[in-house]
């Protein structure tokens, strides 16, 4: 393949030379601007450029420092790197939507292989580093082609999505139509200077510029003279345009390039992926002589990675599309949640109203008039004469979310939950962690709303009513539900070992206060308990000593609770033996394995397993310990209980587990394993209901029913009850099931 054979692809243009050789293939790089005059306009505002853009990135990271510190996130750098890599490099997140995916990998490959290019020329033209000609010319050629059209192809998609298909989970708003805009404003000035090109120097390798190619076909009637002065004014106009987006990227929608690329390196939080953010030993705490405040009340309580979570917010709307809150008409969108806080954030911040700065006033002056003409008022945040207005702008169908926020930018000390932010938006999560799961770079909404919560109650006071009966229940008698001494009243009739202080057993059950108390869910510790006395397993239970966890408080907010509910209860495992704990609750059951280790040892200095029980069933299943019969032909559909799923990465355990059962027929819902949707349990709303919008667990029973299976198998008390609520309100109780997996493989024991 040393030459090329001519083609006439026009009568007015002979593009290819039989005598050119593929090893001399290359163009002239600045071909009609490479006078010095335009050498050295260009570099001035290149310069020019690079410090205003230098001076927003610092300003970026000053609001981000601004932040308390986060030692957890120290160390682990080769996770990091992995995970900047999996997610960021290769967009891991992203890719999960396929409309969206197509048009962003287009955009984002596009968008890296022109950088790449750029960076070719660079080298060749400026360091004299001849790289740019040959086979490795004609392959960056092609492919800055055709993967450039791409970018606009993308950008396509994008419009469309934003100006007519219009889905809930996308608001737009000057910024994104600027972003769009400007991107490929920038590729069709790429492709107009290389037809120009084209179409003037006769390119011998124009067949490797297709789009450039067709470009050209339209200059036809241009002399060579009126091309070049085209070509110029052109070259100029795309000179300017790529300046102006780098110098104003720190106050664009391009900025997200970098601040979600270093918020993706951090992902990973130096703590168990099931574990809330703790503010320490409060006992040892409190005991100091040092004055200290707990959870996040104003922006100056934040973490440098929490404003950092808040910087690097995309606006993609994936978080809100996945939360269930938000799905069921009520007022919290985590998408709304991170932007009203960031743009507060970064009102104070254009302010000098957070921390002193470094730099001069004047460049302060002019980055704030920067951010306010385009990070802010692009955002659709607007200046008043006592901060800025948010009101009035669209935010989402949700009539609730419309109205969420409620004043930005006016004192740095402003409480963010009743003061910037409704407060209903941070009680009405139901921790499930969707929102997490779905967010592509790398942010924590949760985190940030439990953390609001502990501020509102250990601080203020403030918490629903029907919360604090509960709260009050397990101050009192360490349970929400009645006397200790009756949380063994579902033993009755059946031999079931208890445990005294210095027993030793193989498998201690963790039965939880749901199964202990509640008359429906005793009958998953029941079934438990067949299996393993069929078993001969030994084990036992710590009955009256058992006490909750301590989950409920700690989503609610009252960490003071929570940690003495768990120093209470690691001295009481630690009063037994046993080299496995068992819980049928996932909330129990992450509590335990991935919170407790904080407060003490659980295992009188060794290291018990922790399984939730579809874990252990299955791992009975795979031994061949357990002896199935056939199943009766019935349909189930699995639902998994997010502290099991999200909180735990455990999809597979309760799958296999029922169909180890032969002759059931497993149907998926639509929503499943890590994008299945919550019961409406979580965050401490099994204890409480706050009556706005409409009912999670029917939105889910209905999923359910879609199937068309008679059973919703679960592995969570909790599940199961808001499904039963589910089935009732829906008017299925004649039509419709639950139950847990325990049940069904104890029904089957042969």
């Amino acid at each position: 393949m040393g030459k090329i054979n001519s083609v006439n692809l026009s009568p007015y243009n002979k593009l290819y030379d039989n005598t050119m050789n593929v090893s001399e293939a290359s163009r002239e790089i600045m071909w009609n601007v490479g006078h010095i005059g335009n050498s050295i306009a260009m570099y001035t505002l290149f310069a020019l450029s690079l410090a205003i853009a230098s001076l927003g990135f610092l300003r970026h990271v000053e609001l981000w420092i601004s932040g308390k510190t986060a030692p957890e996130l120290k160390g682990n750098y080769l996770t990091r790197f992995k995970n900047l890599f999996v997610w960021g490099a290769a967009q891991k997140g992203v890719v999960r939507s396929k409309i969206p995916a197509i048009a962003h990998t287009l955009v984002y490959v596009g968008f890296l292989v022109l950088l790449f290019t750029t960076t070719m020329v660079m080298l060749d033209h400026d360091f004299g580093i001849k790289i740019y000609h040959g086979r490795f010319y004609l392959l960056l050629t092609i492919l800055s082609d055709v993967l450039g059209f791409g970018v606009l192809v993308g950008c396509l998609i994008f419009a469309h999505r934003r100006l007519l298909s219009k889905p809930d989970l996308i608001h737009s708003k000057p910024a994104d139509y600027l972003f769009l805009g400007v991107l490929a404003l920038l590729i069709i000035q790429g492709f107009l200077l290389e037809g120009l090109r084209i179409y003037a120097t006769n390119d011998p390798w124009a067949y490797f510029s297709p789009i450039g190619l067709l470009f050209s076909k339209f200059f036809w009637f241009l002399s060579i003279k009126a091309t070049k002065s085209l070509h110029f004014i052109t070259w100029w106009f795309h000179t300017i345009t790529v300046f102006l987006v780098f110098a104003l990227a720190p106050y664009t929608k391009f900025f997200h390039i970098i601040s979600s690329s270093i918020n993706l390196f951090f992902k990973d939080s130096g703590r168990h992926k099931g574990a809330l953010k703790s503010p320490g030993d409060l006992e040892a705490m409190m005991e100091g002589e040092e004055e200290f405040s707990l959870g996040l009340e104003s922006i100056k309580d934040y973490s440098w990675k929490q404003i950092l979570d808040l910087d690097a917010c995309t606006s993609c709307g994936r978080c809100q599309d996945a939360c269930p809150a938000y799905n069921s008409g009520k007022p919290l969108s985590p998408k709304w949640l991170i932007l009203d806080t960031r743009n507060h954030a970064v009102a104070l911040h254009s302010e000098d109203k957070l921390r002193k700065s470094f730099i001069p006033k004047f460049l302060r002056t002019f980055d704030k008039f920067l951010t306010d003409t385009f990070f802010l008022s692009y955002s659709g945040v607007n200046k008043t004469e006592n901060g800025f207005n948010a009101s009035g702008e669209y935010r989402a169908k949700n009539p609730l979310t419309q109205t969420s926020v409620k004043s930005l930018g006016i004192n740095a000390d402003e409480r963010i939950a009743g003061g910037v932010i409704d407060p209903d938006v941070f009680w009405t999560c139901t921790t499930c962690m969707a929102c997490v799961e779905a967010c592509p770079v790398g942010i924590n909404h949760v985190d940030q709303i439990v953390e609001n919560r502990r501020n509102m109650v250990l601080m203020h006071g403030e918490i629903p009513n029907e919360a604090q009966t509960t709260l009050r229940a397990l101050e009192n008698r360490a349970n929400p539900y009645g006397a200790p001494e009756d949380r063994i009243n579902w033993t009755d009739g059946l031999d079931v070992p208890i445990l005294k202080e210095g027993d030793s057993v193989d498998i201690l059950y963790w039965v939880g206060c749901v199964s202990s108390f509640d008359p429906r869910k005793q009958k998953i510790a029941q079934a438990l308990v067949k299996i393993f006395n069929k078993l001969e397993i030994s084990y036992g239970i710590l009955g009256k000593t058992e006490s909750c966890t301590g989950d409920p408080a700690r989503r609610l907010g009252e960490e003071n609770l929570f940690q003495i509910l768990a120093k209470q209860n690691i001295a009481t495992l630690n009063s037994v033996n046993y080299n496995t704990l068992i819980s049928n609750c996932p909330h129990c059951f992450n509590t335990i394995k991935n919170e407790y280790s904080e407060f003490g040892d659980i295992g009188n200095g060794k290291t018990p397993k922790i399984l939730h029980h579809s874990q252990y069933l299955t791992k009975l299943l795979k031994e061949g310990k357990l002896n199935l019969k056939e199943g009766t032909e019935e349909s189930f559909t699995f639902h998994d209980p997010c502290y099991l799923g999200r909180y735990n990465d455990e999809y597979e355990a309760p799958r296999k587990a029922l169909k180890a059962v032969k002759g059931l027929k497993i149907i998926e819902m639509k929503e499943s394993r890590n994008k299945g949707k919550c019961c409406g349990a979580g965050g401490g709303h099994f204890w409480m209901d706050l009556k706005i919008g409409e009912r999670v667990n029917t939105q889910r029973v209905e999923q359910a029913a879609e199937t068309g299976a008679k059973n919703i198998a679960t592995a969570c008390p909790f599940c199961m009850q808001m499904l039963e609520d589910g089935i009732k309100a829906t008017g299925r109780d004649a039509e419709m099931n639950v139950r847990d997996i325990a049940e069904v493989i104890a029904d089957n024991l042969i």
